[in-house]
């Protein structure tokens, strides 16, 4: 799993190491750029995913995207996108970040085996963190550790505790039929989205500096 974050009022975009691997590139080999992410979708898949980034940097609202890309190697890969924006004061997006998951290993095999491993980790397991984890594995035939850094990710990004943000997905999942419809995206958008649902937790999002200097800063929302 890599990450991303776009800066939209500087125009920086930065990708974790990882994110530049799942492209195809070494650590810094190029300067990422959303034509350079554009560029390397599939023909069949860009203009779904320019129109999917464009909604999401003008709205902030959330995304989630299966696509493919193609690397420099003329490797295609099965990845999924998912972004969410912060806004200012004035209700303005100002970043957007997310993470993508690479599920190009998803054969057969390690399709079967990999719901084997989720299933059994959520019926063994009484703990909501490793059931989450299990979910997620299901959803994305993804090994327990990308699973567990995709939740991470969440809490982290939304400053919500991993086990209250675990508890509310599987709340969000027992109230809900992820498998009517496209599961990933499902899975995709309760992972997203769970940190609005969790009680008592205050959504965070960036504030400007004040008239006098300053950094930007965190502020409860809501």
């Amino acid at each position: 799993m890599g990450t991303f974050a776009f800066d939209m009022v500087n125009g920086v975009l930065s990708w974790s190491d990882a994110l530049f691997g799942i492209y195809g590139y070494e650590v810094d080999e190029v300067t990422p750029t959303k034509d350079l992410l554009l560029d390397a979708c599939h023909p069949d898949d860009r203009a779904q995913a320019a129109a999917v980034m464009s909604a999401t940097l003008a709205s902030g609202i959330g995304c989630v995207n299966a696509l493919r890309i193609i690397t420099p190697s003329n490797d295609v890969r099965h990845i999924v996108f998912v972004g969410s924006g912060i806004k200012d004061s004035n209700g303005v997006t100002v970043e957007m970040s997310g993470y993508v998951v690479d599920v190009s290993r998803t054969t057969n095999t390690v399709v079967a085996e990999s719901v084997q491993d989720a299933v059994e980790t959520v019926v063994a397991s009484r703990g909501v963190i490793e059931q989450a984890k299990g979910a997620l594995m299901l959803a994305f035939c993804v090994d327990a550790d990308t699973a567990f850094g995709v939740l991470s990710w969440q809490s982290q990004m939304h400053n919500v505790k991993l086990r209250s943000l675990a508890e509310q997905v599987m709340l969000d999942l027992h109230g809900s039929d992820p498998l009517d419809g496209d599961l990933r995206a499902n899975v995709s958008h309760l992972i997203l989205t769970a940190h609005e649902r969790v009680p008592g937790v205050c959504t965070q999002r960036q504030a400007p500096p004040p008239e006098g200097g300053g950094a930007w800063h965190d502020v409860c929302c809501g």
